[in-house]
């Protein structure tokens, strides 16, 4: 298999499949309460009922790895409507998620989220969607091969294809913390109107500067035939909401529930740092711990795994360019 064989239909939609052939580094997206430990192995040729993260690890007491958090913000709302919201780049993550077979959000409310917008990819729609990374953590030092790890790179028959199977190919390499909110409503407008718009003025507070948004709540005529889905979350509330809206009572709740979940998402930089404050103390360059990590991934506060290819590390490059130069020696 070659990179010609994997490469993405939509460039802008990146394959687990393109990420291992080309050996970069990817970032996926998480959900709040799954934990995954630093340097878990992660296998991109793993079959669709495989666990998602290999149980044993390549590196010597991956538990005790020394962290650091550093700050990096930045912040992204987007308020689109149109029939290919679900294929634009605001749900690229997903579509590496998806790509894996098994998704890296499983069974939580982000998941079902995205797996909601990806299936209707080809209905018309109103969405708004918000991300905020308030930084990210990482490994003080690159820790080292544990030894059985090493033993197996000298001597298997197959170092690569053994490792891989045993280890994985990529590993967690980090920890993006931060928070996202997403709302989607999706109908067949077809030759109908569905939405009438009313808006209603919101004074919100983003990075301390006091703006005026509109705010869209979207209504349906119970004379329309048909009906509205609507999904909604925002990850520091471990809100998810999905139901459809079939009469016109239930177009009202759709228009609350928008409006809501939009009013989140215009505070998100200012509700994740204040958590992030309050809860955790956590500043930059602060020591931070796994079980840290743990209670960040409970809190729905690590929103992306950085995932990096074994192969970039110093030691197991030189482990196997070892073995090809007492090879050559040999002959």
């Amino acid at each position: 298999m070659d990179i010609e064989d994997v490469f993405p239909e939509d460039p802008f939609e990146p394959s687990v499949k393109y990420a291992s052939v080309n050996q970069t580094p990817f970032v996926v997206p998480w959900a709040e309460g799954r934990r995954v430990q630093l340097g878990a192995g992660f296998n991109t040729q793993r079959l669709p009922d495989d666990a998602l993260f290999l149980t044993r690890y390549a590196f010597r007491d991956t538990p005790g790895t020394p962290l650091e958090y550093r700050q990096c913000q930045s912040t992204s709302i987007k308020d689109e409507s149109g029939s290919d919201i679900a294929t634009s780049a605001e749900n690229t993550s997903f579509s590496i998620s998806a790509s894996v077979g098994s998704s890296f959000l499983g069974a939580s409310g982000r998941g079902n989220y995205e797996k909601s917008v990806r299936d209707n990819k080809n209905t018309s729609s109103i969405s708004v969607r918000a991300e905020h990374t308030c930084g990210q953590i990482d490994a003080v030092v690159q820790a080292k091969l544990e030894r059985q790890a090493v033993r197996l790179l000298e001597t298997s028959p197959d170092p690569i294809k053994d490792f891989r199977q045993t280890y994985g190919d990529f590993y967690v390499a980090g920890y993006r913390v931060g928070a996202v909110n997403s709302t989607t409503i999706l109908g067949q407008l077809a030759n109908k109107r569905f939405f009438e718009a009313k808006h209603a003025e919101l004074d919100t507070i983003i990075l301390l500067a006091t703006v005026h948004k509109s705010i869209n709540e979207v209504s349906k005529s119970a004379n329309d035939v048909g009906a509205l889905s609507v999904s909604a979350l925002d990850s520091l509330t471990a809100f998810y909401c999905n139901f459809t809206a079939r009469t016109f009572e239930d177009s009202l709740r759709a228009g609350e529930v928008a409006a809501a979940n939009k009013q989140r998402a215009m505070n998100i930089a200012a509700r994740a740092e204040a958590l992030l404050g309050q809860e955790f103390l956590l500043g930059h360059g602060d020591n931070v711990d796994q079980e840290a990590v743990h209670r960040l991934c409970d809190r729905g506060l690590v929103t992306e795994l950085l995932l990096a290819p074994f192969a970039s590390l110093r030691e197991y490059q030189s482990l196997l360019l070892r073995r090809v130069h007492k090879r050559a020696s040999v002959y």
